[in-house]
């Protein structure tokens, strides 16, 4: 487990995290300021776990979407570009939602933040029986969460 307290701290230890995804990617948060995720190397990253193929899943759920559109181009081209394998939700507003916020990868590691307020974190690469229980719940508020960003604007 390595202690996380400042904002460059949890975005190294995302990268490391991201680095170690096979398959699944999962983020729940209530936006997207601390991620940093348009940064050069991070959407890379996050492309080429997309262009793996072979059923990979980036999943986003963040209490607020408002911004994401106009403050991440980076992430809404691979929106565009990968939509059937990257989907970004915002969580339920009426639904209880937990005070944590989390990054899953595949059924092992958890990047965790006790409070969605606050820097303050905990990395574990191999904790799988929290990843379980993180998974369950992510689960839980992804089935309520309807809304989704879409990176095509229709006019009329």
């Amino acid at each position: 487990m390595s202690p996380l307290e400042t904002p460059a701290e949890f975005r190294d230890a995302f990268d490391a995290l991201l680095a170690t995804t096979h398959r699944q990617l999962r983020v729940y948060d209530h936006d997207l300021e601390l991620l940093d995720i348009d940064h050069a190397p991070r959407h890379a990253a996050l492309r080429s776990l997309c262009v793996a193929g072979g059923g990979r899943r980036i999943e986003l759920l963040f209490d607020d979407i408002g911004l994401v559109a106009r403050k991440h181009p980076r992430l809404m081209q691979l929106v565009r570009d990968f939509g059937h394998v990257l989907e970004i939700r915002q969580a339920d507003p009426d639904a209880p939602r937990p005070e944590q916020a989390f990054v899953l990868a595949d059924r092992h590691g958890v990047l965790l933040r006790a409070d969605k307020a606050a820097v303050r974190g905990t990395l574990r690469l191999d904790d799988a029986r929290d990843a379980v229980l993180l998974n369950q719940e992510f689960e839980s508020m992804w089935q309520r969460s309807p809304a989704s960003v879409s990176a095509t604007t229709l006019g009329l």
